[in-house]
């Protein structure tokens, strides 16, 4: 079976690594379309659809590099060659920064997954792979928690879940969930409260 690249998002089927980073952009348009798939089909069958957007302070620039690496070697099973040229491709780097035309001290960069690079995007999602299983999906740094059921209460119980899961997989990884950009919506008919 071969997939074109929107088709791996319409089956929810992740991609594999050998994919060009220029699905990584794929993905992250295509997100909002999965949730409004999903709370459109929720709607039609007359049910309700409750979604929790989650938002991370500086998501990129706060990966932890040497945790990044561990769960390349652990969880994706990558090593030898290859696990060292990914090694060597995220250590030893610096940075600078240039406003108005003058720049700044070199100083080293000990997190993130390197901005403006092809391969940074492709780390970012391994990093975030053992997010909870209730945010889905899970495209670049977008996580979105959906919920879908007839009784708003039952939607609001499996919301506050996946919330508080999501809670302590950051303090977990280093990241700092935004509280403030995190937000709740509920859709369907505001009149019916079954």
């Amino acid at each position: 079976m071969s997939f074109r690249g929107d088709e791996w998002i319409v089956w929810g089927i992740t991609p594999p690594p050998w994919l060009s980073s220029g699905l990584t952009l794929l993905l992250t348009i295509q997100a909002p379309l999965v949730v409004t798939e999903k709370v459109k089909q929720a709607l039609i069958a007359g049910k309700k659809a409750g979604v929790v957007f989650f938002d991370f302070t500086d998501a990129f620039g706060r990966v932890d590099r040497q945790c990044l690496l561990y769960k390349i070697a652990k969880d994706f099973g990558i090593t030898g060659k290859l696990f060292l040229r990914v090694a060597s491709f995220l250590t030893d780097r610096f940075a600078r920064v240039k406003v108005n035309g003058i720049y700044g001290e070199w100083l080293e960069s000990l997190f993130g997954t390197l901005a403006g690079t092809n391969l940074g995007p492709l780390l970012f999602i391994m990093y975030l792979h053992d997010t909870p299983k209730k945010s889905f999906p899970k495209f670049s740094d977008d996580l979105i928690s959906i919920a879908v059921h007839s009784d708003v209460q039952l939607i609001t119980e499996e919301l506050q879940y996946a919330v508080d899961k999501m809670i302590d997989w950051p303090q977990r990884c280093g990241m700092v969930l935004n509280a403030v950009k995190t937000k709740v919506m509920l859709f369907g008919d505001r009149y019916s409260r079954a």
